[in-house]
């Protein structure tokens, strides 16, 4: 059942991935240039407080090297990359793992 669940998210996020695919490519079609929205805009767009809570509570809690390098730089791919990929990751890690053939010479 969690595996179900995981591989569901996947897919979720893959067609996530896709449909702002789309709407990146219409939009660019659309203004006659490239329109990407990345990760970090994605966020601060659906939720407006909640990036800048994550970050101060990285910086506080974690490492405050942490953020700019690694997690800065993450904020800056596309939504439909990151969307992707993660799902991507999912249903690869939700696949159920095959028993090793084992060879007898008899």
């Amino acid at each position: 059942m969690f595996r179900l669940s995981i591989r569901f998210l996947g897919l979720l996020l893959l067609a996530g991935g896709f449909v702002s695919l789309i709407v990146d490519g219409t939009r660019s079609l659309a203004g006659g240039r490239l329109f990407v929205t990345t990760l970090r805009k994605g966020a601060t767009d659906l939720f407006p407080a909640a990036l800048q809570s994550i970050q101060a509570s990285i910086e506080q809690n974690v490492a405050a090297i942490l953020w700019d390098p690694i997690i800065s730089t993450l904020l800056l791919l596309p939504v439909s990359v990151g969307f992707g990929a993660l799902g991507a990751l999912l249903i690869v890690l939700s696949h159920k793992q095959r028993e090793p053939i084992v060879y007898s010479s008899q």
